[in-house]
């Protein structure tokens, strides 16, 4: 099991800005100078500046789980169905077509790297890789975490949190390996114990969750990869 006893000790992520927050996520996008966030019934559209909400739609399901938009569409996954979904921006609604189904009971993290679509689900410690040209899922990868939540890809790293361990922290996975790189926690990580989205803007990265009452925008970290001595530290 992933845990500080066997991987070294966090570090501390350098916040820039905070913005307020509903309290909740299932998944957190940035996507032409605008926030999205992925809740159970609704998605929302969401200025980085001050928090405000500027458009709600409806999910592909009534259960909503992550987000990412990928060349003009919205992937969606689904809590409800095992559903992989693809929406367009259309008359002002997102309007969604099933393109396929989860390995997992359902889906929880996704995200885009390289040509590929990574996605998280269901309590599990592996990452599934999709393409979504021929509609087809075409590796799984083992990782060392555990309830692998929301992914973020920085062009380097790719960043998810976990549902059960490490409360108000991040780490990234070596999406070659499996193998966890290194820690980093909020500096008041009780005001976000549950990290559930994770974004990336080009520049930094965003961070929100469960009982979390604010959106982080925070530095992304400098690569400290995780020694052999922390490794072996109690």
């Amino acid at each position: 099991m992933l845990g500080v006893t066997s991987w070294g000790h966090s570090q501390t992520l350098e916040v820039i800005n905070k913005i307020p927050h509903s309290g909740y996520s299932e998944g957190l996008d940035f996507y032409q100078g605008f926030l999205w966030n992925a809740l159970p019934q609704r998605i929302v559209k969401i200025n980085p500046t001050d928090g405000s909400l500027i458009e709600s739609y409806a999910p592909a399901t009534e259960y909503s789980e992550s987000i990412k938009w990928v060349s003009g569409k919205l992937w969606n996954l689904s809590f409800k169905n095992k559903g992989l979904y693809q929406g367009q921006l259309k008359d002002k609604q997102l309007v969604f077509e099933k393109v396929g189904e989860v390995p997992e009971d359902c889906g929880w993290g996704i995200e885009k790297v390289g040509r590929e679509i990574v996605m998280t689900g269901n309590f599990s410690n592996k990452l599934y890789f999709y393409d979504p040209e021929h509609r087809k899922w075409t590796k799984t990868l083992v990782t060392d975490g555990v309830d692998l939540e929301d992914l973020a890809w920085d062009g380097k790293r790719l960043w998810t949190s976990s549902f059960s361990t490490h409360r108000g922290t991040i780490f990234s996975v070596d999406i070659q390996t499996g193998k966890i790189q290194s820690f980093w926690e909020l500096p008041q990580k009780e005001e976000c114990p549950i990290i559930d989205g994770i974004a990336f803007d080009g520049k930094s990265l965003w961070i929100t969750g469960k009982e979390c009452s604010s959106i982080y925008q925070v530095k992304v970290p400098a690569f400290r990869a995780i020694t052999s001595k922390q490794k072996s530290s109690k």
